[in-house]
C-alpha cells in the first residue's frame, strides 16, 4: 500500500478542515472508505484519486508518491516570488502611467514632496547612525586594532545598508499610498464620469474628490487628499515639536520674572541713591513688562490662543522707553559715585609667625610680591592685609608656606557693599591678599629669595621637559598609528 498517499490525504483533509464523513459525502464514498484510505488499509481507485486532484488542485505523482506539505510549500515560496516581482513591476509601471498624465505643477511638488521625506531620512538615518556607531565603538573597543577596525566597519556597512533600505521601504510606500492608489482611484472615477461627459472642460464634483480633464492631463484638487496634506501634517509636527522647547522656555522666562520681581523688591534698600534707585525701580518695572509680554506670547502660542496684538505692542513699545529712561537715570546717578580702590577702612591685618628653615619657600598670591623687612627676627613673621570681611588659610607644611583669603560671609559682604552705595560710594572689595610682608633677619631673606628663585627654575625645567614629553609622546603615537595601518594594508592585500 502506498503510505505516502495516505499521510497526504490526512494532511488535505485536516488543512482544509473536512471530516472523514463530509470527504466522503463529496466523493460519493463511505466514511469507512475514507479511514481505509488513511489508515493505508485500502487503495482508491483512479476515479476517486482524479476528484481529489480536481478538487484540492493538485498533482496526481505529487498526491501520490510525494509530501504534499513541501510541494505546498515550494508553490508557495514560487507564487510570493512571482507576485513580488509583478508587484514591482506593477509599481515601475503605475508610476510611469500617473507622471505620465500628470501636468507639470503634480509633477513638481510630487518630487517636491519625496525630497523633504528623503532629507528627513536621511537626517534621522544620521542621528541613529551617529548613535550606534559610537555605542558598537564602545561595545568592542578592548579588541585589538586589526579585529576592532574590521568589525567595526563592518557593522558600519550592515548599519548603512539597513538604513538605506528601510529609508526606501518607507519611500516607497508613502508615494504608493499617497500617490499611485489615490491615482488609480481618481483615474478610474475619471474614466466613469468621462463617458456620461463628453465636454473636455467640464468640472466634475464628487463629495471625495473634484478633478477634471485639461489636454488629457489629470490635475488632482482634492484638498483632504492632495500632495499639500502631508506637508500640513509635516508642518504640524514640526510646529508641535517647536511648542515642546517653547514650554521649557516659558519657565526659564518665568524665572527670570520671579527673579525680577525679587530685585524689585531688594532695589528698596537703595533709595538713598537718587537718580539710581529711581532708574533702577523703571528699569526692573519695565523688564517685567516685557518679560510678561514674551511670557503670554509663549503661552498662547503653545495653547492655540489669540493675542490681543494693539495691547501687547503698545505695552512692549511702552516698556522699552521706560527701560531706556531708567536707563538713562541709572547712568546719571551712577556718574556721581566715587570708585575707591584698596581703601584702609575695609582692610584688616594679621600676623603669624613660623620656624625659618633652610628649604623654606613662601609663595605669594598671583597679583602682589612679596615685601621683605630686614628685622632681628630669626624665625619668619609674616603679616597679612586683606578684606576685613574675610578670613585667610595659611596652609604650611615642613618646608611651604601658602596664604589664601576665603569670603563665607556674603550677608556682610552686601550689607557694605549696600552701605557704601547709600554713601555714593563703589569700594573695590577683593578676596585675595592685598599684601604680605615678612619680617626677618637678612640671612634668612636671602636664603628665602634664594629658595624661590631655585623653585621658580626648577618648574621652568619642569615645564620644559613635560613639553619635550608631550610632544615626543605625540610623535610615537603618529608613527604607531602608522605602522598599524601598513600592517592591516598589508594583511588585506594578502588575503
Amino acid at each position: 500500500m502506498n503510505n505516502q498517499f495516505s499521510e497526504n490525504l490526512k494532511k488535505i483533509r485536516k488543512e482544509n478542515n473536512l471530516s472523514q464523513e463530509q470527504l466522503a459525502d463529496e466523493l460519493g464514498v463511505s466514511r469507512q472508505a475514507i479511514s481505509k484510505w488513511e489508515s493505508a488499509v485500502a487503495y482508491p481507485e483512479m476515479d476517486k484519486i482524479i476528484a481529489l486532484c480536481e478538487k484540492f488542485n493538485l498533482n496526481i505523482d505529487d498526491l501520490l508518491h510525494k509530501d504534499i506539505k513541501e510541494v505546498k510549500g515550494e508553490e508557495e515560496s514560487k507564487k510570493r516570488i512571482n507576485k513580488g516581482i509583478d508587484d514591482f513591476l506593477g509599481f515601475i509601471t503605475s508610476t510611469i502611467n500617473m507622471f505620465s498624465n500628470m501636468n507639470f505643477k503634480s509633477k513638481i511638488k510630487c518630487l517636491f514632496e519625496q525630497l523633504i521625506i528623503a532629507l528627513a531620512l536621511l537626517l534621522f538615518s544620521m542621528l541613529i547612525y551617529s548613535v550606534l556607531d559610537s555605542l558598537f565603538g564602545h561595545l568592542i573597543g578592548f579588541l585589538p586594532f586589526k579585529v576592532y577596525h574590521f568589525i567595526l566597519s563592518l557593522l558600519d556597512s550592515i548599519l548603512v545598508v539597513a538604513l538605506l533600505i528601510v529609508s526606501i521601504i518607507i519611500i516607497a510606500h508613502i508615494f504608493k499610498t499617497r500617490y499611485l492608489d489615490y491615482y488609480e482611484k481618481i483615474k478610474d472615477e475619471f474614466v466613469e464620469t468621462n463617458d456620461d461627459n463628453e465636454k473636455n472642460d467640464e468640472v466634475v464634483n464628487n463629495d471625495k474628490v473634484e478633478f477634471k480633464k485639461d489636454d488629457n492631463k489629470i490635475i488632482i484638487r482634492d484638498p483632504k487628499h492632495s500632495e499639500y496634506k502631508f506637508l500640513n501634517n509635516l508642518f504640524k509636527f514640526i510646529v508641535g515639536i517647536i511648542k515642546f522647547f517653547a514650554l521649557f522656555f516659558s519657565f526659564f522666562v518665568a524665572f527670570v520674572l520671579i527673579c525680577l520681581f525679587v530685585t524689585f523688591i531688594a532695589s528698596f534698600l537703595l533709595y538713598k541713591t537718587g537718580f539710581l534707585f529711581a532708574g533702577i525701580l523703571l528699569a526692573i518695572l519695565s523688564s517685567s513688562i516685557i518679560i510678561i509680554v514674551i511670557l503670554l506670547l509663549l503661552l498662547n502660542f503653545i495653547f492655540n490662543r489669540k493675542n490681543d496684538k494693539k495691547k501687547m505692542i503698545w505695552s512692549f513699545i511702552s516698556s522699552l522707553i521706560v527701560l531706556g529712561i531708567g536707563g538713562g537715570m541709572i547712568f546719571i546717578g551712577s556718574i556721581s559715585f566715587d570708585v575707591i580702590e584698596n581703601d584702609k577702612s575695609i582692610l584688616k591685618t594679621i600676623t603669624k609667625e613660623y620656624d625659618m628653615k633652610d628649604d623654606l619657600l613662601i609663595y605669594p598670591h598671583y597679583d602682589y610680591e612679596v615685601e621683605y623687612v630686614i628685622s632681628d627676627n630669626t624665625n619668619v613673621k609674616i603679616e597679612y592685609t586683606f578684606n576685613k570681611y574675610c578670613e585667610i588659610d595659611d596652609y604650611h607644611d615642613e618646608n611651604t608656606i601658602v596664604a589664601r583669603v576665603y569670603c563665607e560671609n556674603p550677608i556682610e559682604i552686601a550689607r557694605a557693599f549696600i552701605k557704601n552705595a547709600n554713601d555714593k560710594k563703589i569700594l573695590l572689595m577683593g578676596d585675595h591678599v592685598e599684601k604680605m610682608v615678612v619680617y626677618t633677619n637678612q640671612n634668612n631673606i636671602e636664603k628665602l629669595k634664594k629658595n624661590w628663585s631655585n623653585h621658580l627654575e626648577k618648574e621652568k625645567q619642569n615645564d620644559e621637559e613635560r613639553t619635550y614629553y608631550e610632544n615626543r609622546i605625540e610623535e610615537l603615537e603618529k608613527q604607531n598609528n602608522k605602522l598599524q595601518q601598513q600592517i592591516f594594508d598589508l594583511q588585506e592585500n594578502m588575503d
